[in-house]
């Protein structure tokens, strides 16, 4: 009688242990099958980002992580609003003016700061509530030095009259306005007070040959001397100019250089908890200096490692400047007519 009595109180514990592994087995089952999905570039941009962020953040946390590519920007931006109530993506790599009306729209989530603890080391204007700079891309100045008399070093060198017509600038919009804007901290002003870039403008305007609309533009017409000198010349893009001539040069000119960043924001999207996770991984200083490896841009963590190929033509006492984003992307349409028509007069 015992043993038949002992029976339901074995089965009760063998039950109870089945249950229990079942239920252990399945929230692993469930942390293993947690995917995070990433809106970026993809090609090169995209094959780096696998590489160097995607991968190790699997391994470290076992989410596997999916990246949904991009074209441009405004049309993600149009997407991701179509879905704002479906919204299936987590974590969006995308630019300043993007993000300002994706968070109108209503598609974004605040970045908890106490959460992402690699945030602390950017530099101020490179993180916000709801963004936080993933990347810097820094422009220059790229010249001929074989046609050009003297050696470049300040943005004023621009007015040199030995430069008449051999100076290529950028239409209005390009670079998101940066070299407008450079052109008014070089005035006197900022993004609040444009006026002096208009006033630099008229000075600079019998230097200026061409007005340039792309990198490939600017690249073309400096390498077959269409100009000898091409203004906001991003370094990466220099880096495929030297290969053509050890004559190409380019310098980061004081006082300042203009920066422009990528940015990742949190999407409305079913996996933000490990979107978090996901950007301060890809805050640390490890790897943001193997993304910055990669693809040769300056990490946004000033704790990481300045690419190799970038090290030359990045000055230790650099100054980097980027502005209030906010108010260059509200302004910007304005800036761009108005610099357009100048240029046309």
């Amino acid at each position: 009688m015992r043993m038949i009595s002992s029976i339901p109180s074995v089965l009760a514990t063998a039950c109870a242990a089945v249950i229990l592994t079942t239920g252990m087995a399945s929230d692993a089952h469930a942390q293993a099958k947690q995917k995070l999905v990433v809106v970026s570039w993809g090609g090169t941009w995209g094959d780096a980002m696998k590489e160097t962020l995607f991968k190790p953040f699997e391994k470290e946390t076992g989410i596997t992580v999916e990246l949904r590519p991009q074209g441009s920007m405004m049309d993600m931006l149009a997407t991701l609003t179509a879905q704002k109530d479906r919204m299936e993506a987590d974590v969006w790599v995308t630019g300043i003016a993007p993000t300002l009306l994706a968070d109108k729209a209503g598609l974004l989530l605040p970045i908890p700061r106490d959460q992402v603890p690699n945030a602390a080391s950017l530099p101020a204007g490179m993180v916000g509530d709801k963004y936080v700079a993933l990347w810097n891309i820094f422009y220059g100045i790229a010249y001929n030095s074989k046609t050009v008399p003297f050696e470049i070093t300040d943005w004023k060198d621009l007015l040199d009259p030995r430069l008449k017509q051999k100076v290529g600038v950028p239409h209005g919009s390009g670079y998101g306005g940066k070299f407008i804007l450079l052109q008014s901290w070089l005035g006197g002003g900022d993004e609040r007070n444009i006026e002096p870039a208009f006033a630099n403008l008229d000075k600079l305007k019998p230097n200026i040959g061409v007005v340039t609309k792309s990198d490939p533009d600017a690249i073309k017409m400096l390498t077959t001397g269409e100009i000898d000198v091409a203004t906001m010349m991003p370094v990466g893009n220099f880096l495929q100019i030297k290969e053509r001539g050890s004559q190409y040069k380019f310098v980061a000119p004081t006082p300042y250089v203009p920066v422009n960043f990528n940015n990742f924001v949190l999407l409305k999207g079913p996996n933000s908890s490990a979107g978090i996770r996901f950007i301060n991984f890809a805050l640390s200083p490890a790897a943001q200096s193997a993304l910055a490896e990669k693809v040769l841009v300056l990490p946004a963590n000033p704790q990481a490692t300045v690419p190799a190929a970038l090290k030359p033509y990045t000055p230790a006492n650099m100054t980097m400047r980027v502005g209030d984003e906010a108010v260059i992307a509200d302004q910007l349409p304005n800036w761009s007519n108005r610099w357009n028509a100048a240029l046309q007069k």
